[in-house]
């Protein structure tokens, strides 16, 4: 390979060390330098001084070529680039400033992984350097691998250096109870050495608040605090732990007292705004008006004051936040949706579609058409909704599903069945076992009086998915209200039961297959844990029509009677007591 002579390596080293060490070169370019977390910036030494630290040995060409385009890139905010050729030059020079600015630079741009790996090198490197072992550490913890994570914090800690073990504690959530148990043993081991640890002590807090022990959590927390009344994470573990033990009270006194002791914190500011959202949302606001004071730019703090305001119905308050969220270019999905919604509510509804049409795929696209497509069917523009529809089909085909349920449902709701039924049809062209197109058409279809299809499409989904309980359902329910195959409709019924125990719909379904079944008893237990369940018009008139058969006429009236109190027009209930004659014999 190549070598760039030994006074190439010098001037290159002016160029290079700098940067290495994390320093940022004053040139007339003035670039954006790499941010404080990718850096840690130091006094930059004359040339002739640092020409004499370099050490003699020679880096290969294409090494100090490619560490040149890196840090060249860094200086004009091409951080993608730099990392690319950072890590790989670590690997390859095996370098520990090289490496330092790998892990540094991944750290920040959050590229976890090279993180990982550009931080493990650098321990091969520097065994004992601590912040490759802290920073190991907290990567391990975020990769669900605290135990790893410990061994790397213990030897930080053995240094005297600034811990995070709660970070570490608190990674174990989500993970199996033997690893939990195995971290508080590890950590109770760290506490017989460092009894006074407030970061162990934390951490063990957490740990035994993960297992339910709250009390006891609340009380080491309280032993952190008499050891420093001002840890803020402390402060902020023992106000979560007395909301969680309905203490709530308590914990806003105390997050009240220590805001005001320390009212540039911005973290304890935070977590007392967001404990002030269940009790009173106006000093909610007043908190969050105060972060924002110090950084009027956060399109988190932003979100909030706007959701905030939307929900008090302070509009013009809420149209401010989000639209100077949309301004910072960041979370403009949820900005636009919002102020979308805002617009509906001034039925300013153009500008509202435009604020919609502004979301792209992702979060909010599919609510942002279909709100559009409401305020086109609400003016009674229903081919103008189609049209706007058929548009995003062709430039989103991922979404055609949707899209085609969406424009069946808009043609449905403006009495078109038969159009509805067969865009359906021609979307199952496309997708012909996509199971929510052919729920949809079998339900079209059973209208339509096409129950051959209705049954052929159920069917179809069925056999993709032997306990899906929707289509059990619905097939056992048609048939049991439409046919006289009641020993098939009770079978599909079971199973969808079986597939989710305690539906109400299902339990109506079986309550009415066994009431057309002769079996009235059964009937009427399913029918009463169907209406108990779910109160509504058609379960009342399942059961109030079982309660009519069985003789409790009084009983069968009140449950109609409720069920019209609810649903005034229903259609299942006036045809029930008319085919029964129910009001004329009760009069009688």
């Amino acid at each position: 390979m190549t070598q760039v002579c030994t006074t190439t390596v010098k001037v290159l080293a002016v160029l290079l060390l700098p940067a290495l060490l994390g320093a940022c070169s004053s040139t007339s370019e003035q670039p954006t330098p790499l941010p404080a977390e990718a850096a840690t910036t130091v006094a930059e030494p004359e040339e002739e001084e640092v020409a004499a630290e370099i050490p003699a040995r020679p880096f290969p060409a294409d090494s100090f070529h490619d560490l040149l385009v890196a840090e060249f890139a860094v200086r004009r905010n091409r951080y993608d680039l730099a990392l690319g050729n950072y890590l790989q030059q670590a690997h390859q020079t095996r370098d520990p400033g090289v490496t330092a600015r790998a892990t540094r630079l991944a750290q920040f741009l959050g590229a976890d992984k090279a993180t990982l790996d550009a931080a493990q090198l650098w321990i091969e490197l520097e065994p004992e350097n601590p912040e490759a072992l802290y920073t190991v550490a907290t990567m391990l913890a975020k990769n669900k691998r605290p135990l790893e994570a410990l061994d790397h914090m213990a030897i930080v800690l053995k240094q005297g250096g600034n811990t995070n073990f709660a970070a570490i504690a608190a990674s174990t959530l989500s993970l199996p109870e033997a690893t939990r148990n195995a971290a508080q043993i590890r950590v109770d081991e760290l506490l017989v050495t460092y009894p006074n640890n407030t970061q162990l002590l934390t951490s063990k807090a957490l740990i035994t608040q993960q297992r339910g022990e709250t009390e006891e959590a609340l009380d080491i927390i309280r032993a952190v605090l008499e050891i420093d009344d001002q840890d803020i994470h402390a402060v902020v573990v023992e106000a979560r732990l007395l909301q969680q033990l309905n203490r709530v009270e308590e914990a806003y006194v105390r997050l009240e007292k220590v805001v005001a002791s320390n009212p540039n914190n911005r973290r304890l500011r935070l977590q007392y705004a967001r404990m002030l959202m269940a009790k009173n949302i106006e000093k909610a606001k007043q908190q969050f008006e105060i972060l924002l004071s110090f950084s009027p730019k956060d399109p988190d703090l932003l979100l909030s004051l706007g959701l905030i305001s939307k929900e008090t119905q302070q509009t013009e308050d809420a149209q401010s936040y989000f639209q100077r969220l949309l301004n910072t270019g960041s979370r403009t999905t949820e900005a636009n949706f919002y102020l979308g919604q805002l617009a509906e509510l001034d039925q300013d509804w153009e500008t509202a579609i435009d604020y919609y049409q502004q979301i792209p795929p992702g979060t909010d696209f599919l609510a942002a058409i279909n709100r559009i497509v409401s305020i086109y069917a609400m003016q009674g523009r229903v081919d103008t909704a189609r049209e706007h529809l058929q548009g995003i089909y062709q430039q989103y085909p991922q979404h055609s599903v949707h899209l085609y349920l969406l424009e069946s449902e808009l043609l449905l709701n403006n009495s078109r069945v038969e159009e509805a039924h067969a865009l359906l049809t021609e979307a199952l062209l496309i997708s012909p076992e996509q199971p929510s197109l052919l729920y949809a058409r079998s339900m079209l279809s059973e209208r339509l009086d096409k129950l051959d299809l209705m049954e052929q499409d159920l069917l179809k989904i069925i056999a993709q998915d032997n306990n899906n309980a929707t289509a059990l359902n619905a097939l056992g329910y048609v048939l049991a209200n439409r046919s006289e195959r009641l020993e098939e409709a009770y079978g599909y019924i079971s199973r969808a039961l079986a597939a989710k125990p305690g539906d109400p719909a299902i339990q109506d379904s079986l309550g009415w297959v066994q009431y057309r079944r002769g079996n009235l008893d059964e009937a009427l237990k399913y029918l009463t844990e169907a209406y108990k369940g779910f109160p509504d018009h058609e379960v009342a008139a399942h059961l109030g029509e079982a309660l009519w058969q069985s003789g409790d006429k009084e009983g069968a009236m009140q449950v109609w009677q409720n069920g019209l109190k609810t649903k005034p027009n229903s259609s299942y209930i006036k045809e029930t007591m008319q085919r029964l004659n129910a009001e004329q014999q009760a009069a009688e």
